[in-house]
């Protein structure tokens, strides 16, 4: 099925009339999420860099916002920062000037000697001019709200938190007041896969708070399908979404036996971004991709693409 809709009705028939920008206006730290390389997450962090207003601070796990993704060799949308945006990243994109890449001037406002990572220290630094910029940060989220605490420091009225490839672990509930994730035509080839799939995420983001009243079950670290054999009957509590890492197949056995899985803590899933084409050839069609995802996850559904066009 393939709809035609117009840009005046396109948020109507989708349940929700506010854009990407309005919904995240509230929240001070946004992360973005990926269910998969080549998902859209630069696009999304231009969109929001460009729209949300303030003073931005911009941090990432991992490197992202190279020039050409390392597994196609297809060109990738490189991060555009206004004058003023405060950035954390690793020591050795900042030392070297590449036009076009990192093109920036700037001023470096702090140096992280604990924090290392393999292109050098994490530093913080000032855009005096507008321009394009690299995006390294730690490899572990553990380290990210102290250069969160620093990017305040030193002015940042918003936070955003970009990972490189699938880093759903930067959805942890301490790290972000509200988090975006990413999905597109790169996580199967199959449309309807890749709706599966989101709606299983989604699923597990959305998972309720514990209930004290009840008997529950706590399991510590990764909740696995195997750690689940056996318990399809009791109430199960994971610390956060981030943690439950089980199958599809798990979570109906679970639901079938009676029994129920929640959270201590909960994760602000504010809304899902689509990418209908990815760079392994394969394009669906963006209406129908954008269709299907609102009807099957239970927040607003966006493709940055065409709210751009708006």
């Amino acid at each position: 099925m393939t709809l035609n809709l117009t840009k005046s009705h396109r948020y109507d028939i989708f349940n929700h009339m506010k854009t990407l920008i309005e919904i995240l206006q509230p929240y001070n730290s946004i992360a973005i999420a990926g269910m998969a390389k080549n998902v859209g997450k630069t696009t999304v962090l231009n969109h929001m860099i460009g729209k949300l207003g303030g003073t931005m601070g911009l941090t990432s796990i991992g490197l992202d916002g190279e020039e050409t993704d390392h597994v196609t060799a297809t060109p990738k949308p490189r991060i555009f920062v206004p004058a003023g945006t405060i950035i954390a990243t690793a020591e050795m994109l900042l030392t070297t000037r590449n036009q076009g890449i990192n093109d920036i001037a700037r001023q470096i406002l702090a140096v992280m000697d604990d924090y290392t990572t393999p292109l050098g220290r994490i530093v913080v630094a000032r855009a005096l001019t507008p321009g394009h910029v690299m995006l390294a940060g730690p490899s572990m989220v553990q380290q990210i709200p102290p250069i969160m605490q620093i990017l305040r420091n030193m002015g940042a009225d918003r936070i955003i938190i970009d990972g490189a490839l699938a880093r759903k672990s930067l959805a942890m509930p301490d790290l972000a007041r509200a988090v975006v994730l990413a999905t597109g035509a790169s996580v199967a080839r199959s449309m309807d896969k890749v709706v599966a799939d989101t709606k299983h995420a989604v699923e597990i983001f959305r998972l309720p708070t514990f209930d004290e009243n009840n008997e529950y079950m706590r399991l510590d670290g990764a909740v696995t399908d195997a750690k689940l054999e056996g318990l399809f009957d009791k109430n199960i509590v994971a610390h956060d979404a981030t943690k439950i890492l089980i199958s599809p197949k798990a979570l109906a056995k679970l639901r079938l036996g009676g029994g129920t899985i929640s959270v201590i803590k909960k994760i602000n899933l504010a809304a899902v971004t689509i990418n209908p084409t990815s760079p392994y050839g394969i394009n669906f069609n963006a209406n129908e991709f954008l269709e299907k995802m609102s009807r099957a996850v239970s927040v607003p559904v966006f493709n940055v693409n065409q709210e751009l066009n708006l």
